[in-house]
């Protein structure tokens, strides 16, 4: 099961990904790093596959404690070894469920996903993958739906998808009573199309402040923007 695993190595803690579930991006840790801005107390990671997110939450916000949902058994098993090794596991609790079935008796005050996107697509081969993709098992409409039950009044949410699929998961949002306040988008260079977006918000409606952030410069260097963000987790930039 482990033969395609790896292990990424951040400054205060390290993942086991890939082989069952989706290895770690360089999209998903820049979403860390931005989302972890806004977390506090009690937070979510829906579908947190090896435990990236609900790792970065707990390594900003020393006060915060993260459920983090997984559907996929041996994918829970890996974020649950990744937590247990981690010096932060008293604040990180692995869940294997889907999240339509999870009723806690507390809202969560933060919200994050990095949820599955394809929603026409050919099927992956590997279980655990298609899972991992495939948006007929986590689709727009049922994220917004779900963070509408398990967010507090005055909480926030954030998400990162493809353009065309957030634009799906704003309409399912404001059917819910949620809205958008701030739209990043993630391109590769200053003359990359778009990859993904990340976004957040709140059951307050607001202007959407519009940001864009470049992984690469033109010469083919970290931008000063992402170094900013991920200084804090990728061991090659120093602190």
């Amino acid at each position: 099961m482990a033969e395609n695993r790896s292990t990424f190595e951040f400054k205060q803690f390290s993942l086991n990904h890939g082989n069952p579930g989706l290895k770690i991006s360089t999209e998903a840790c820049l979403f860390g790093a931005w989302s972890s801005l806004k977390a506090r107390g009690h937070c979510l990671d829906i579908g947190t596959g090896c435990g990236l997110l609900a790792s970065m939450l707990t390594q900003t916000n020393r006060n915060c404690t993260v459920k983090a949902l997984e559907i996929h058994p041996e994918v829970a098993n890996v974020a649950a070894e990744n937590f247990n090794n981690s010096p932060f596991k008293e604040r990180l609790q692995v869940i294997l469920t889907d999240v339509s079935n999870y009723n806690p008796e507390e809202k969560f005050d933060f919200i994050c996903s990095n949820p599955p996107f394809f929603t026409n697509h050919l099927a992956a081969s590997d279980e655990a993958k298609h899972m991992a993709i495939h948006a007929d098992h986590l689709s727009p409409a049922d994220l917004a739906a779900s963070i509408d039950r398990l967010l507090t009044k005055e909480g926030e949410f954030a998400v990162l998808y493809p353009a065309d699929v957030l634009a799906l998961f704003e309409q399912s949002l404001q059917a819910n009573g949620l809205f958008i306040h701030e739209k990043v988008t993630i391109h590769s260079n200053p003359s990359s199309p778009v990859l993904r977006v990340m976004a957040c918000g709140s059951r307050e409606k607001s202007p959407i402040n519009h940001k864009r952030i470049n992984i690469k410069t033109d010469l083919g260097e970290y931008s000063p923007a992402f170094i900013e963000l991920l200084r804090p987790y990728y061991i090659i930039f120093p602190s």
